[in-house]
């Protein structure tokens, strides 16, 4: 039933965690409509799970994943600090509107205050109104003049 709460824990993904990482990278392609979801080599996953500045978060329920995020650390030029990119964010349908998604950003910005990193952002598309109203309901506050482009540089 939407809106009620479930038992889940949160876990940062450990580099020896590449099964749980594969789970959520599928999970996302084919959330995201993909037809032919693709998942990195072990060694390279294992080399992004290795990353200080790469930060992978699960919700799981007796070891199920419902769903998790991706962030980045971006170190900035202005001056010696970094940013924090919210990635991606999922969760499975049937464990949304249960505070998953809420409590996996709140636990990004809870490493964000832990390494020092002030600001953190995450885009989405204006037709997204579930997305919008999630970042919204997290403290994010909305850019109005900020368009996003992106460029496939093959």
């Amino acid at each position: 039933m939407p809106g009620l709460k479930m038992d889940f824990t949160l876990k940062k993904l450990l580099p020896d965690e590449i099964g749980i990482a594969k789970q959520l990278f599928w999970f996302f392609q084919e959330d995201d409509g993909i037809s032919q979801p693709v998942v990195p080599s072990d060694a390279y996953l294992l080399e992004m799970l290795s990353k200080d500045d790469f930060h992978v978060i699960v919700a799981l329920n007796d070891g199920k994943l419902l769903g998790g995020l991706t962030g980045y650390e971006l170190p900035m030029y202005k001056r010696p600090v970094r940013e924090m990119f919210l990635y991606e964010i999922a969760v499975k349908p049937e464990f949304r509107e249960k505070g998953i998604a809420k409590a996996l950003i709140e636990r990004l910005k809870q490493i964000c205050k832990e390494k020092g990193i002030e600001e953190m952002y995450v885009g989405t598309s204006t037709p997204n109104t579930a997305a919008m109203a999630l970042y919204a309901a997290t403290g994010g506050e909305q850019e109005p003049d900020i368009a996003w482009f992106v460029y496939q540089c093959r």
